[in-house]
């Protein structure tokens, strides 16, 4: 089966100012490889937008780092609606593009124009494109499919059972001479990889709550060694000094709490200290 985008061209969007963008990943490819960046993005649209959209994704490659494909993405907020307002042949389909659009939603999202969930660079997938096509694979799943998805790309729905995963993932397969930090920014660049982190990538994103417990064990436990203290003591009396109010380094404030220390943490972002106070989290 061939799911393929409708031959229409989406309007531009209007970017909300009060969203946060992400940086400029910077330009490096050569001439070759710059090519092969713009035939990988346009082997999702078809043929006769080609023209047109060829030099956009050249701009958004030169002025951005990557080919995000902005034109492509839903107008207005992306959010997680209820899952029988989705299109699916089976609930795991349906759950997936809650999951997908839970991880996009301006309120959980880093940068949620260009796919980023949290980490600086852990992305849903690489472009709007592959957002699209995902949800129309997702919209046909069927209980005996696996839909299989590498970097984003999804590679297409293959027939197997319900014992089965309905979706395998990966991300970021750089392996052997390629294993590299270098390579791995101009595969990103070219549009043949993308960092998941975890759970940006894995669709599964929760955000601080997902790491609190694991950040509340390892403080205790640190202080109870640091200081000599009993396995029933807590960190009463103790400070906590760190830094990182992100996505996984919010959870540090409450986990100080919960293990009874009082904590001081460092951020740079103001947006994120906003983000994580309004949830909580400080």
């Amino acid at each position: 089966m061939t799911i393929e985008l409708d031959n229409n061209l989406p309007e531009l969007p209007e970017f909300e100012k009060d969203i946060r963008r992400a940086p400029d990943r910077g330009f490096r490819l050569t001439p070759q490889q710059t090519e092969i960046s713009l035939k990988n993005a346009l082997r999702y649209i078809p043929v006769g937008l080609h023209e047109t959209l060829a030099s956009e994704f050249l701009n958004e490659l030169m002025t951005r780092g990557r080919i995000y494909g902005y034109r492509y993405r839903p107008a207005g907020p992306i959010k997680a609606k209820p899952i029988h307002t989705y299109k699916g042949k089976c609930l795991a389909g349906k759950a997936f593009q809650v999951m997908i659009d839970n991880n996009l939603d301006f309120d959980v999202a880093l940068y949620p124009y260009e796919l980023v969930t949290y980490g600086e660079t852990g992305s849903v997938c690489q472009n709007w494109m592959q957002y699209h096509l995902i949800k129309k694979y997702l919209e046909v799943l069927t209980e005996d499919q696996t839909l299989v998805v590498a970097s984003g790309h999804p590679l297409g729905l293959f027939q197997s059972r319900p014992a089965n995963p309905r979706v395998i993932i990966t991300n970021g397969l750089m392996v052997g001479r390629y294993d590299n930090l270098d390579d791995w920014e101009i595969a990103a660049q070219m549009g043949v990889a993308s960092y998941g982190q975890m759970t940006a990538g894995g669709w599964m994103y929760i955000g601080p709550q997902g790491i609190v417990h694991g950040t509340y064990n390892t403080l205790l436990n640190a202080g109870r060694m640091r200081f000599g203290l009993g396995i029933e003591a807590n960190l009463n009396g103790r400070l906590f000094v760190s830094s990182g109010l992100g996505g996984m380094s919010g959870a540090q404030p409450k986990a100080a709490e919960i293990a009874g220390a009082v904590s001081i943490v460092a951020e740079v972002d103001s947006s994120r200290i906003k983000t994580r106070h309004k949830q909580g989290w400080v």
